[in-house]
């Protein structure tokens, strides 16, 4: 199962940054190929992903389940998705950590993500997924920070 890990800075405290990221009109224009989040209850959501991963693309519903919190430091979340057109499967378990630094004025964002994708989708390989994973994790990273930044 593949792991995958980055950490990022956000200019704010750990609990503007917690409050952003489970607000789903603010969090879901950051996630790259979101095409919908909805809260399905207090602990469940339901995201509609779009992405392309080497010479495929694959729409994937996905429901996410916060399985642990403990705010504002630490959440993880279980979640499955499918492209029945692709004949897809894919599973996440995700770690998300907020650690205060920079006096409290900036928080450092971790997370961890153990990722095993069946069917069709998983016939990319190994080395095409984390390169994958890398870049939306980058764009995700920043789309985050400037949700931060100070309007001009």
């Amino acid at each position: 199962m593949p792991v995958i890990a980055e950490r990022f800075e956000v200019a704010a405290a750990p609990e503007a940054v917690w409050a952003f990221l489970l607000d789903p009109a603010r969090l879901a224009p950051c996630i790259p190929g979101c095409e919908g989040l909805e809260v399905v209850d207090a602990h469940t959501y339901r995201v509609r992903l779009t992405v392309k991963v080497g010479f495929l693309a694959t729409t994937q519903d996905v429901r996410m389940t916060v399985i642990e919190a403990e705010p504002p430091r630490r959440l993880v979340a279980e979640g499955r998705g499918e492209d029945a057109r692709l004949g897809s499967q894919v599973d996440v378990r995700s770690t998300l950590e907020l650690t205060p630094a920079g006096a409290g004025a900036t928080t450092t964002v971790s997370y961890r993500s153990e990722v095993r994708v069946l069917g069709r989708l998983g016939s990319v390989g190994d080395a095409v997924m984390r390169a994958k994973a890398r870049e939306l994790a980058g764009r995700f990273a920043e789309r985050v920070r400037a949700a931060f930044e100070p309007r001009a």
